[in-house]
């Protein structure tokens, strides 16, 4: 179908918003081949886009959606997004949908105040006479009211279909579905069953392609089930008047012959859409696995699975690729299988990675398995990828020595010729855990490297970039080094290449690392201002990690009651996510804040959390600080300074040695 923005939209909507309306609803047909954006913000930012377009000039707009317990995920929370965007906007949403349908959706909307529910209940005795009268066309009389409404039960479907096969329904509804799928002649019950296989909303192209009847016979036969009204026009095509009766069609159609319907179904859509085979690649998809055709079915989810991540469906994207992996893996074992399996697993990491997070267990199980087939068939660059992906798995979770390990490896399967975004990657990785396992110096090299490699490189394996990401990251070392004016400018360069990229995700990422710095140094007022930019754009993006980090950063520099509680309040939501990572030092900041036993407490908890996820970095300020609540803190301290000099890291061990000097004063 050929859609565009209403005049009033097109007129007044800025032209940052219309290109992701044009995600949608493009100008021109999409590059064919390109890499679907998995970035989790743009979501918002695509669901913005489309709210605007609808609200746009203020016009009063009606959304109809019919048989919304068929809404995917991304469809419900698009319309709970836009009735939230601009809750003074004259905006409607009407919405039918069966009981048991979508009930968390529901839930939501209720809580949110925006839910108005109208039950509809089976008529009563004069309901089902007046339904019956307007469906019959003439007046019922009193036996035939009474038999009516005590055969039916006063459900609409049974009345209309009671009245359309000319007697009351006896016994179960799919005796009278089939009774009135038999009326029709043979050319329209073989149409209806083709039909039926095709789903909902099919064309007269498609089924007289797929028909074995002429175009007349089929457009005669189409006809014949509208004006029974077995079938009713939708939009540009025709579909069932009930599910229930498309169900009762397809039953009748034997096993044998739907496997043969399904195929022509697919050979007919890709004959009527050969300029734009994304527009159906999903029905193509379905018609393939039901015709017999797996290997056509597995590529056809995986163009539809790309099709969707392009609109941030990734839910339904998410379910396009488990379909496909079913059939892949239900083929005999071979080298192939194996490596039609690793390139369904990859393209399922995005979609996993931006709707269920770095955290999730089902992306590391994902990765882990893409890992040992990349090994298996000797792809470097998957196994490369796999292993860059894994990390971040890892460490997000806090396995840091775990996290380390994919890294090195990751590091041995650079040669020359590899990619630079993946070479530089597999730096970046190296460095990241190199500094939380206390080795900063070692880190900082590393940082270097990866972001000269990755400089201007288009795609970023892991998701964020290098030249960015790194030298965020890398400040932390410099100060750990105690290169305090480098750490400055290298935060500063990361939030300046940052806002020069117009990248929401990495401005995010450069402002979470520059919070950390200022922290670490005391910049109260910088800090502030980061914690206040990045707390806005975490709202505006949907950035669960880093609004964490905002809370708990945020709540340390105001301090007081309210502080502890929004520090407590970011931490809480950092376990309950299984992001470990950094953990000590979000726990050392909550102590701060916290009363003196409460805070020893915290401290020991920040100790054990360090040593049992080899988390080492900010332990000798972990140490130093949970000597202040000892009777005797010189040997901690002495434990803390020790550590702080292994680790090269010149701050902590200069803190250490100032509560050493006044402890034991010369």
């Amino acid at each position: 179908q050929t859609c565009a923005l209403p005049i009033w939209a097109a007129a007044s909507l800025d032209p940052v918003w219309r290109a992701e309306v044009e995600r949608l609803l493009p100008a021109s047909p999409p590059v064919a081949g390109g890499h679907p954006t998995v970035d989790a913000w743009q979501r918002l930012r695509f669901f913005e886009g489309l709210a605007r377009a609808l609200t746009a000039g203020g016009r009063p707009v009606l959304l109809v959606l019919d048989n919304a317990q068929w809404c995917d995920e991304e469809t419900s929370a698009f319309v709970t997004f836009c009735l939230g965007l601009r809750p003074d906007a004259p905006l409607l949403v009407a919405a039918t949908l069966r009981d048991g349908g979508a009930e968390t959706w529901l839930t939501q909307l209720r809580d949110d105040g925006k839910l108005t529910e109208l039950p509809l209940r089976p008529f009563d005795a004069d309901g089902t006479a007046r339904l019956g009268e307007a469906v019959a066309g003439r007046p019922l009389s009193a036996s035939d009211r009474t038999l009516l409404h005590a055969a039916t039960g006063g459900f609409p479907l049974y009345v209309v279909e009671a009245l359309r096969t000319g007697a009351p329904p006896a016994g179960r509804l799919s005796g009278v579905l089939r009774a009135r799928l038999e009326q029709p002649g043979p050319a329209a019950r073989e149409v209806a069953g083709l039909a039926a296989a095709a789903g909902r909303d099919c064309t007269l192209e498609l089924l007289t392609e797929a028909s074995d009847l002429d175009a007349d016979t089929v457009v005669d036969a189409v006809d014949e089930l509208w004006r029974r009204r077995i079938l009713r026009e939708v939009g540009g095509g025709y579909d069932f008047t009930h599910d229930l009766l498309r169900d009762a069609a397809y039953q009748q159609v034997s096993p044998p012959r739907r496997w043969l319907l399904h195929r022509r179904l697919a050979q007919g859509m890709e004959l009527l859409h050969a300029a734009d085979p994304d527009a159906v690649a999903a029905q193509l998809a379905e018609q393939y696995a039901r015709g017999g055709r797996p290997d056509r079915a597995v590529e056809h989810y995986q163009r539809a699975a790309a099709v969707a991540a392009r609109t941030f469906a990734h839910a339904e994207a998410i379910r396009l690729l488990k379909e496909a992996l079913t059939l892949v893996r239900a083929r005999p074992p071979s080298g192939n299988r194996d490596r039609a399996e690793l390139a369904v697993l990859e393209a399922l990491a995005g979609p996993l990675n931006a709707h269920q997070g770095y955290s999730s267990p089902e992306l590391q199980r994902t990765l882990e398995r893409s890992l040992a087939l990349a090994e298996a068939v000797g792809s470097k660059d998957s196994a490369l990828t796999a292993l860059l992906e894994l990390w971040s798995s890892r460490f997000v979770q806090g396995r840091t020595a775990l996290a380390h390990e994919s890294a090195e490896r990751a590091l041995t399967l650079v040669a020359p010729g590899t990619n630079p975004a993946l070479s530089g990657s597999a730096h970046f990785i190296v460095a990241g855990s190199s500094v939380s396992l206390g080795r900063p110096a070692e880190g900082l090299r590393h940082f270097e490297l990866g972001a000269e490699r990755t400089r201007g490189a288009s795609t970023w394996p892991i998701g964020t970039r290098p030249d960015i990401h790194g030298p965020a990251w890398a400040a932390h070392a410099h100060w750990l080094l105690g290169h305090d004016a480098a750490a400055v400018a290298s935060s500063t360069e990361a939030v300046e290449r940052a806002r020069a990229a117009s990248h929401p995700y990495s401005l995010t990422i450069a402002l979470a690392y520059a919070a950390i710095t200022h922290q670490l140094r005391g910049d109260r007022p910088s800090l502030s201002a980061a914690v206040a930019e990045l707390h806005e754009l975490c709202g505006r993006y949907g950035f669960a990690y880093y609004r964490e980090w905002a809370l708990v950063l945020g709540g340390w520099t105001h301090g007081g009651a309210a502080g502890l509680a929004a520090a407590q309040d970011g931490v809480a939501h950092l376990k309950a996510e299984g992001s470990f990572a950094r953990m000590p030092y979000w726990l050392t900041l909550v102590a701060e804040l916290s009363a003196p036993e409460a805070a020893r407490a915290t401290l020991d908890a920040a100790l054990a959390a360090g040593e049992a996820r080899d988390d080492r970095w900010w332990l000798p300020e972990v140490l130093r600080r949970r000597a202040a609540h000892d009777p005797d803190p010189v040997p901690r301290l002495r434990a803390a300074a020790e550590l702080a000099r292994a680790q090269d890291s010149v701050a902590l061990l200069r803190r250490c040695e100032a509560d050493l000097a006044v402890t034991q004063p010369s």
